[in-house]
């Protein structure tokens, strides 16, 4: 299947899907995609899951500027997102080239075996801060072109260096709305993008614009050490569905 029949049982129950990702999105910053990815991936194919996921993912990062534009710090950002350029059109590459099944293995494990790491408390702040950046940077544009995930090295990376919650949240919506523009526009160049996709997913934005509201009025309410612990539970979960998925335990 390449997309979603709109009005069909498998649309309502993307409905709610995206609903609850969304408002996920709105608390932690993050885990949009972490979370619809592997849901979508039981019945649409995985193209069709990566331009959902970044269609969605641009709307979604639109609103939660809107309400955190104040906290950005981009000067903190910018080598973050300057890197993301150059994985990207690598990225769509691979999407077209490798086996879906070990990208959500490969990705699945690592993401997972570092956010374990920080729940642990290892962390080591990176001194060379604007070349950590770069590094994050470079593999998140790779993962977003090719698989729609590019947030861990991203959630990991700004938990690590211990910025605050308001910064990071700001920060992720920045990120994943260039990585997600991005994304589109290579996807587009390599003859990825199809009318039916982009409607049905056009389709499934009413929960998402409830969803990351409420998410965000949530945010709002919750404390640092809360928001952390959080980010992990979500990175750590989303870690080991992509390792389920890719296995096809999920299938």
């Amino acid at each position: 299947m390449h997309s979603l029949d709109i009005f069909s049982v498998l649309w309502v129950f993307a409905l709610a899907a995206v609903f609850f990702a969304a408002f996920v999105r709105g608390v932690t910053g993050f885990g949009f995609s972490l979370i619809l990815a592997p849901i979508l991936l039981l019945f649409v194919d995985p193209t069709s899951v990566v331009v959902t996921n970044l269609l969605l993912a641009l709307i979604a990062n639109i609103v939660v500027i809107v309400f955190s534009l104040k906290k950005l710090n981009l000067k903190k950002l910018m080598p973050v997102l300057i890197s993301s350029i150059i994985g990207i059109p690598f990225g769509a590459w691979i999407l077209t080239a490798a086996s879906p099944s070990v990208m959500k293995i490969l990705i699945g494990g690592v993401t997972t075996f570092f956010a374990i790491v920080l729940a642990l408390g290892i962390n080591r702040p990176f001194k060379q801060e604007k070349l950590a950046g770069g590094v994050v940077g470079l593999v998140g544009g790779l993962l977003s072109s090719s698989t729609s995930l590019s947030g861990p090295p991203a959630v990991l990376y700004m938990h690590n260096q211990n910025w605050p919650k308001e910064l990071i949240h700001s920060s992720l919506a920045t990120y994943f709305l260039f990585t997600c523009f991005w994304s589109l526009v290579a996807l587009y160049v390599a003859g990825r993008l199809d009318t039916q996709i982009l409607v049905s997913a056009v389709s499934l934005t009413p929960a998402l614009l409830v969803g990351i509201f409420l998410g965000v009025v949530v945010f709002r309410r919750i404390n640092n050490r809360f928001f952390r612990w959080l980010s992990i539970a979500v990175v750590v979960g989303s870690g080991i569905l992509g390792i389920l998925s890719g296995l096809g335990v999920l299938s």
